[in-house]
């Protein structure tokens, strides 16, 4: 018997990308999202979601280019900050090595 779970994200795990931008000015920022993926192979094209309030968007939406970073395991503190510090506030890039 077939069951309808209705619309979900079922699709685990979700890959943790790190995406890169500058603002206006120049300063450079990063986010940790999980939605995103492959959407066409030809030509080679990615899609990502992020929520039009986030800074992020706003230099995506200003500048008209960003970056897609696919971290590894060793950069996981990286990821966990990203995620949870807002650009907007601070300035993203404290630790040595982090490039946008």
């Amino acid at each position: 018997m077939k069951k309808s779970f209705g619309a979900k994200t079922l699709i685990y795990p979700t890959p943790v990308w790190i995406i890169g931008t500058y603002d206006k000015s120049g300063k450079p920022n990063a986010m940790t999202i999980a939605w995103g993926g492959v959407c066409s192979s030809q030509p080679p094209c990615v899609a990502v979601s992020i929520r039009s309030a986030t800074y992020t968007h706003g230099n995506i939406m200003e500048r008209k280019a960003f970056t897609v970073n696919v971290p590894s395991a060793s950069h996981v503190k990286f990821a966990d900050y990203f995620g949870l510090v807002s650009g907007g506030q601070l300035i993203n890039f404290p630790q040595p090595g982090a490039q946008p």
